[in-house]
């Protein structure tokens, strides 16, 4: 049974004035034209070249005119789906609905059996598939950690994993180079019954990340214009550290960031005019005390939730980022603070795709019961951001006027239909015992809620001469890397 319940929000919240969203694209233009972004790709220079970018060879360094970057976003979709391989699983991306993801791609995991901290392997991918199968928080997964017992061909093991445990949309931000975006196309092509129809219901999207400050990378840049020519979504996020790979401001992350998604999204659009793209920026801050990485402030929250009015200025979805907080610990007064800011905003902006469910430590370790901490405060944003109902069976005028001064509502049909509605956290309100006895501390009960999906939730597998063809297609991939 598919359980997606996605945030569709009454309420809205801008960050930015029309007026500064006018400024930030002003100043990206500006950028592209003057200054540039480095494309180390010479497939990527020879398209520019072709399309009348400027083009410096030796630096690979491409400025881009206004009228070429509007001429070739006009032709980006601003609405398109990603599919499941089931009914009920179709995300359409056309700002109503806010759909969230897990985070990737963490490389620790904390062992579910052992409670040891390792690296990251394929099963734990398939385990997060599994749970996140159930969750109805999660509306697309990210393979959660890295399949490193894998090496080079962890990516499309990643794949096999996520396709194997859950039917819901796979969004892959490992797949990087032409020959790994070809396999990874083959294992959609099984998964959707042929190259036709994974073109016309792609069960797979990809992220690329960008290099800050202005620049992109080579295999990824040439794996995305693989997936682009096939009408598989890919989209590329911009991560500028404050202070660092960008100015010490939020408007100059903004501006940078910007600049590097648009430059690629150009490319796609040059490539496979109407390719669907997406736009995502997640900032962070550098530590002006010993440099380091700070993933959870005032700055971060703000820059990507401003990036999701960014991508709606351009025309295409945008994925947010929220949770992924700095925090080491579950059940912390930090991860309590941390988790809510862009969880909360980055729906109330609009954004189309949310990723960031699961993963501690700047998303890095996987602690496999923090996905039902997040769980619950998704669920909580979700209520909080529809609204009030004002609707006739919710004033319940008649209901009052049954009751009237000094009666009780307990005994109402309408109470015992409409209580039901009500969401009860588990975590913070457990079911009463029947019997008095203390109840488990809060990580337990996220640990117990945890093995029961395990245990109980039964995925839909995929077909067996489906895994078949999947492994084979690994096997290919290995055979032609030892080949040369």
């Amino acid at each position: 049974m598919v359980n997606i319940k996605p945030i569709q929000p009454s309420l809205h919240v801008d960050v930015l004035t029309s007026d500064q969203v006018a400024e930030i694209r002003a100043a990206t233009l500006h950028i592209l034209e003057t200054v540039g972004v480095q494309f180390p790709s010479e497939q990527a220079l020879s398209i520019f070249s072709d399309h009348g970018a400027q083009v410096d060879p030796e630096s690979q360094i491409v400025r881009l005119s206004p009228d070429l970057v509007l001429e070739a976003m006009s032709h980006a979709p601003r609405t398109y789906t990603l599919f499941g391989r089931a009914e009920g699983t179709d995300l359409i991306l056309d700002g109503k609905s806010s759909y969230f993801s897990t985070d990737g791609s963490g490389t620790k995991t904390v062992d579910l059996e052992t409670g040891a901290l390792r690296s990251s392997r394929k099963d734990d991918v398939a385990m997060m598939a599994h749970v996140s199968d159930y969750l109805s928080s999660i509306s697309f997964y990210w393979p959660i950690v890295s399949a490193q017992d894998y090496g080079q061909f962890a990516p499309l093991h990643e794949l096999d994993a996520s396709f194997n445990n859950t039917i819901k949309h796979i969004q892959s931000a490992t797949i990087i180079g032409k020959k790994i975006a070809r396999y990874s196309l083959g294992m959609a092509e099984v998964i959707a019954g042929g190259r036709a129809e994974m073109r016309a219901r792609p069960p797979l999207s990809s992220l690329v990340c960008t290099i800050a400050p202005l620049g992109q990378d080579k295999e990824g840049i040439e794996g995305a214009m693989v997936f682009a020519e096939a009408g598989v979504p890919v989209g590329f996020m911009a991560m500028p550290n404050i202070g660092s790979t960008s100015p010490a401001t939020t408007g100059g992350a903004l501006v940078i960031g910007n600049a590097e998604v648009v430059s690629a999204m150009v490319l796609m659009q040059l490539v496979a005019p109407g390719a669907p793209v997406f736009h995502s920026l997640l900032a962070s801050v550098m530590d002006p005390r010993s440099g380091n990485y700070i993933a959870s402030l005032s700055e971060k929250y703000l820059c990507n939730t401003a990036a999701v009015q960014l991508a709606h200025d351009w025309g295409v979805p945008a994925l947010a980022g929220a949770f992924s907080v700095d925090c080491p610990d579950p059940a912390s007064w930090q991860l309590g603070r941390d988790s809510v800011y862009t969880a909360l905003f980055t729906p109330l902006t609009g954004a189309d795709m949310v990723e960031g469910l699961g993963l501690l430590q700047a998303a890095t370790l996987l602690l496999p019961e923090q996905v039902i901490y997040d769980d619950e405060i998704y669920h909580t944003h979700r209520i909080l951001t529809e609204g009030i109902d004002t609707s006739a069976d919710k004033l319940a005028l008649d209901v009052i006027k049954t009751v009237g001064p000094g009666g009780h509502f307990l005994g109402q049909k309408h109470t015992r239909r409409t209580i039901r509605d009500i969401w009860i956290p588990e975590l913070t309100h457990p079911s009463p015992m029947v019997a008095p006895q203390p109840s488990p501390d809060i990580r337990q009960r996220a640990r117990t809620k945890f093995e029961r999906i395990l245990k109980e939730h039964q995925p839909d597998r995929l077909a067996k001469d489906i895994q078949v063809e999947l492994q084979s297609i690994m096997k290919a991939a290995e055979r032609q890397e030892v080949s040369g």
